[in-house]
């Protein structure tokens, strides 16, 4: 049923071809009930693709604040901070980053982070001048996992909510009501030429 719905909406060379035949092949009344199904059909599909574009936005948002948070926080550096970098927490207490194919190391005591906080890999973010002096360090809390979640939450609502909609509300509601009479033609005029061709 679902590819049948789908051929049905969204292949209009092949929507064409069966509206050809259903006005060569059938009763003057009978073509026009499943032309104007499908005229309503199509109409009322571009209303709700339109309509989705609002739902589709919100989510997008999700994605585009990212950068947007990352301006803020970069605006809320410290004095003398020209950007932040995130280095990495060493098995000797130290932290490490790399720019400009240069590795920069420091030990986390120095700058008031305990080593016992944090296992190897663990990301730290420090704020330094444009030649890699360490303004100020602090640990990662969970600002960025949430960034990175929302960012993830965005791109698949953004595609995964109109098609709910799309499948959940819109085709049952236009298999019951304007769109029946094409999908019933549509599905046994499908049919009929699979066993034309078979």
């Amino acid at each position: 049923m679902n590819s049948i719905w789908i051929s049905a909406r969204m292949n209009f060379a092949a929507q064409r071809i069966a509206l050809r035949w259903a006005k060569e092949h059938l009763p003057e009344e009978e073509y026009r009930e499943i032309e104007k199904s499908y005229n309503v059909m199509l109409k009322w599909s571009v209303v709700f693709v339109i309509a989705c574009i609002p739902v589709i936005l919100a989510f997008m948002l999700l994605i585009f604040n990212a950068p947007f948070s990352k301006k803020a926080e970069a605006a809320a550096a410290p004095d003398g901070a020209a950007r932040y970098v995130m280095a990495r927490a060493d098995y000797d207490g130290n932290f490490y980053w790399t720019y400009n194919s240069r590795k920069y190391e420091h030990a986390l005591k120095d700058y008031g982070l305990s080593p016992e906080d944090f296992e190897f890999g663990d990301e730290i973010k420090v704020y330094v001048t444009d030649a890699q002096d360490v303004i100020k360090v602090t640990a990662v809390d969970d600002t960025a996992n949430i960034r990175n979640i929302e960012v993830g939450v965005g791109v698949l609502g953004s595609i995964l909510v109109p098609v709910l909609l799309i499948v959940g509300v819109y085709v049952p509601v236009a298999d019951r009501t304007f769109g029946k009479r094409w999908v019933e033609f549509y599905r046994e005029f499908s049919s009929r030429t699979i066993h034309t061709n078979a």
